[in-house]
């Protein structure tokens, strides 16, 4: 669960909800200066799509930082609640076809290992795990792993030991780190200026805001100039909760609405 002040409220936005803009990020990326989607591209759409759907397992029932007695925040979520829901949203990608459970495995293990040394989460290298976390991370690593060697095998059709090397892989990979956080940037960031960084081929991404949710983006990947990307949110009290159904009760009395989000060239 995405949570940021908004308006004097508390802005939520599910995870699920979150790739299904992802995904949208995706389908529209690709034009004569940006490389389009790797093949298969279908796949690699879903993968995008469905990156964190693991994640409603968690949001049926949120548990709450005492910190803030409202949701953890997506980055802050103890290891042993979010490796439980991103294994269930592995297994459940792996059903569409073995590229979308290849790259949404990645994306999963790459949380744990600085995204495959390509980017590391300021907010989530900060955390220290404990001595059970440890080890609760390293056995997730190593079942993905083999996973994935597993999956590879399967979508390529030939052995490959290290998928992160192959350079289809790896690309794709890499551009679904790169629509990941280019949601964020409007669910999490509100449309701040930033950087998003590394595209295939070792570049970057530059954000600027352009207005209320509103990106400017360089270099420009989508071939409109203008492009919508709503994102279903949802408002409630900004307070303190008492437990996590106080919580679920304001979140399911709060409607829903699109969040309109747009990049332009």
């Amino acid at each position: 669960m995405i949570l940021t002040r908004f308006d004097n409220r508390l802005l939520c936005v599910r995870q699920p909800e979150h790739g299904v803009q992802t995904g949208l990020f995706a389908s529209a990326w690709g034009n004569d200066d940006v490389l389009p989607l790797p093949q298969p591209e279908l796949a690699t759409t879903l993968a995008a799509t469905h990156h964190d759907d693991g994640w409603a397992i968690w949001e049926s029932r949120p548990s709450l930082d005492p910190s803030t007695a409202q949701p953890y925040q997506f980055h802050s979520i103890p290891p042993v609640q979010h490796v439980k829901a991103y294994r269930a949203g592995i297994a459940r990608a792996a059903e569409h076809d073995p590229w979308t459970g290849l790259l949404v495995s990645m994306h999963g293990a790459g949380l744990y290992n600085d995204r495959y040394g390509s980017y590391r989460l300021e907010e989530v290298a900060e955390q220290s795990l404990t001595a059970e976390e440890r080890c609760l991370v390293d056995e997730f690593l190593r079942d993905m792993a083999l996973l994935q060697i597993d999956l590879a095998q399967q979508a390529l059709r030939h052995p490959t030991p290290e998928p992160w090397n192959q350079p289809t892989i790896r690309e794709a990979y890499l551009l679904l780190q790169v629509w990941d956080r280019l949601s964020l940037q409007f669910a999490f960031r509100h449309a701040a200026d930033g950087v998003i960084a590394p595209l295939p081929g070792g570049t970057a991404l530059a954000c600027r805001n352009a207005g209320a949710f509103r990106l400017r983006l360089d270099p420009y990947p989508f071939a409109d100039d203008a492009v919508d990307f709503p994102v279903q949110a949802q408002l409630v009290d900004d307070r303190a909760y008492t437990d996590p159904e106080d919580f679920l009760t304001a979140l399911t009395a709060a409607p829903r609405f699109s969040l309109e989000c747009k990049v332009i060239r």
